[in-house]
């Protein structure tokens, strides 16, 4: 004799598995259109630096891939915002430097409203967001190639935004990718608040 378990027919086992998948769907936070939050962290593929007119002596091609980003992050600490670059290798020279910087544009704005630009070189880079100057904390760590840039609070913007990445290599003292760059985007929106 076959016995039956009440609600065991193959129909309601499929109704039951529908609704418990609609219910786990509704109950999950939606991945897209809600921003990031704090800390953030994005590998960048090695060997994607951009070298500018095929590469040259001074800097040499070497040297122009040491801004070559492996890793970037993001963390919230006590009255700002740290930015960590991890690169292939930092390097003094007297002939260029090495700048990482860091763009943020908000949802459906023109403009940056954040712009960050820092030499591992020197102990503080600079952050303008919207009108406001301020001088960021460069700490660097030779040994693991990693750039720490603590920017205050009062230049980072509240609200939902783009987050792009870049670090480069320029003449000594000049200003925007002159020799080398990597980019990066962090992937969907971010919240720095």
């Amino acid at each position: 004799m076959i016995r039956r378990r009440r609600g065991g027919t193959i129909r309601a086992v499929r109704l039951r598995s529908i609704f418990l998948a609609a219910a786990t769907l509704l109950a999950m936070p939606a991945a897209h259109g809600a921003a990031a939050q704090l800390p953030v962290a994005q590998a960048d593929p090695t060997g994607d630096v951009n070298i500018f007119d095929g590469g040259g002596t001074k800097p040499t091609t070497g040297q122009r891939n040491t801004i070559d980003l492996k890793r970037f992050t993001v963390t919230r600490g006590d009255g700002g915002v740290r930015f960590t670059f991890k690169i292939a290798r930092i390097t003094g020279t007297k002939t260029f430097d090495q700048i990482v910087s860091v763009q943020f544009q908000k949802t459906g704005r023109d403009g940056f409203v954040l712009d960050m630009q820092a030499n591992p070189q020197d102990r503080h880079g600079s952050a303008y967001s919207d009108g406001t100057f301020c001088t960021a904390d460069v700490t660097t760590s030779r040994r693991t190639g990693t750039v720490r840039v603590d920017v205050p609070d009062d230049c980072v913007p509240s609200g939902e935004g783009v987050l792009r990445v870049s670090t480069y290599t320029q003449e000594k003292h000049g200003s925007g990718p002159g020799y080398s760059e990597d980019t990066m985007r962090v992937k969907g929106t971010v919240a720095l608040r």
